[in-house]
């Protein structure tokens, strides 16, 4: 049985549409929403690969001032306040650049100051991940001045003989400083060399480093990071980035390895005398004859396309970003969410027990209606080590159906079957009945559609499966009112949203 949902996953398991899909270009840029997205990672499996993850994310987080040719990102405040209104409304990944000074590190835009320190960034990412331990962030961390040479654009460290190895010194204080003792993910912040992607369940409540660029060398942060990168700064248009973006979202989309990190900047500037950053990633509006028209950016593009899509798509850096837009990345994560105990989910074992993820009781065919041995009862009872022939059930495909729905069959042959009901489709809290296959017909009754979910486990998480039938479109469901009883009810309940 669970070889055959296994099977069955890409053909049953659809994606869901958003519950709050943007569809204008005004959802996906320079409008974040609500501070409503602080705990998403919750429900995706700890056993996820961040690789395998989608993950949105701001490129030059903290760039709110210096004007239309610096800044990327919607002001909430200084002092990284803006990260944490970044943060609550569902980032997760993050583009610091620094300045080294006086042995600190300050948060720079190229030469423009944004008001906001190191230290900031790591007390505010530290008090996000306390108030929310089972969500992480993925840091891409970069050096941003010019060692030497600096142009007019560049910012200049102080004093200006500070070389890569003294950052990398800066760097390494902050480490181990006290204060952050249990922020960082240690593995990806030692210099001693990159590390494979982590699972989520092993960098909950932390900082995870992704890569700290311009410091001469290759030892922080993960592997793979920026090996499959599109990162066009200077596109000459908006159609240009766009193509440049959907390309790289569709080569993670198609890769089938697990292990290759994808990140996509969508953001692109060639102000002053070319678009600034809002021009690429909101549009602009083009008038023409009286006639005002409104032409949508990169981040309108990138929302479309994600809706209409499913899979991995990696990590995705942003300028401007919008609700919709945050809200399609993590719509992504679909593959890898993971479900609390339910009475509407059940695990399928080895030993071809069906057990209730809530109850973690098993359905069992029960007495027979009569003498005649066509049908009976299905209920729930506690499980046992070795499990008789009646708690034992498989599925089999009907040659007659060729909807995808399947038989859930007792070991004696018979059916997993909603009553009849003199032809009317019978409501929540029906007990369920094993009765004789039908062949005659196609019978909406007997057939069920398995649908694949991860159930969380402590450590990771477990296949699981529900099952809606196809005439009533029910779940199969135990009675809440006879979960403690010797024997309880195997019913049909209406399907959660």
């Amino acid at each position: 049985m669970t070889t055959v949902c296994v099977a069955l996953g890409a053909a049953l398991l659809t994606p869901v549409p958003a519950g709050a899909a943007g569809s204008t270009n005004g959802d996906a840029h320079k409008n974040l929403g609500q501070a409503d997205r602080a705990e998403w990672m919750w429900g995706v499996a700890s056993d996820t690969k961040l690789s395998e993850m989608s993950i949105p994310g701001t490129h030059d987080t903290l760039a709110i001032h210096g004007g239309a040719a610096v800044e990327t990102q919607e002001d909430y405040g200084d002092s990284a306040q803006t990260l944490t209104a970044q943060l609550e409304r569902g980032i997760r990944a993050i583009d610091i650049r620094v300045r080294a000074i006086g042995g600190k590190f300050t948060v720079h835009h190229s030469a423009y100051y944004q008001k906001a320190n190191f230290d900031d960034v790591l007390q505010k990412a530290q008090d996000f991940l306390e108030a929310h331990p089972h969500e992480t962030i993925v840091m891409r961390l970069r050096a941003e001045c010019a060692y030497e040479n600096p142009g007019v654009a560049d910012c200049t460290n102080d004093p200006k003989t500070v070389k890569p190895a003294d950052v990398r010194n800066i760097f390494a204080g902050y480490v181990k400083d006290a204060r952050y003792r249990n922020l960082f993910y240690t593995d990806s912040v030692t210099g001693a060399g990159r590390i494979a992607a982590p699972t989520l369940g092993q960098v909950r409540g932390k900082l995870v480093l992704g890569s700290f660029d311009n410091v001469d060398s290759d030892g922080y942060g993960i592997k793979t990071f920026n090996d499959y990168k599109e990162d066009t700064y200077n596109a000459s248009s908006i159609p240009e980035k766009w193509n440049l973006v959907k390309a790289n979202v569709d080569r993670a989309m198609a890769s089938a390895s697990p292990n290759d990190l994808f990140l996509t900047y969508s953001s692109a500037n060639k102000a002053p005398g070319g678009g600034s950053p809002l021009y690429y990633a909101g549009g602009y509006t083009k008038v023409q004859s009286g006639v005002s028209t409104e032409v949508p950016g990169v981040n309108y593009h990138l929302m479309k396309h994600l809706n209409n899509t499913r899979d991995r798509v990696g990590i995705i850096m942003t300028d401007f970003p919008g609700w919709g837009l945050v809200n399609a990345i993590i719509d992504h994560n679909a593959p890898f969410a993971v479900e609390g105990g339910n009475r509407m989910i059940w695990t399928v074992n080895d030993n071809k027990t069906y057990v209730n993820s809530l109850n973690n009781r098993c359905m069992v065919r029960g007495p027979e209606f009569d003498s005649s041995k066509t049908g009976g009862l299905v209920t729930q009872r506690a499980c046992q080590s070795t499990p008789p022939s009646s708690h034992q059930w498989g599925a089999e495909k009907p040659s007659y159906d060729g909807k995808g729905h399947y038989w859930i069959k007792a070991s004696n042959g018979k059916c997993l079957t909603v009553p009849y009901n003199d032809g009317t489709p019978p409501g929540s809290g029906t007990q369920m009945f094993w009765w004789d296959c039908e062949t005659r017909w196609f019978s909406g009754s007997q057939m069920w559609n398995i649908v694949p979910v991860k159930l969380a486990t402590p450590t990771g998480s477990r296949p699981a499966y529900t099952f809606i039938n196809n005439w009533t479109g029910k779940c199969l469901s135990i009675d809440p009112d006879t979960t403690t009883e010797a024997v309880g009810k195997v019913v049909q309940e209406t399907c959660p949203k």
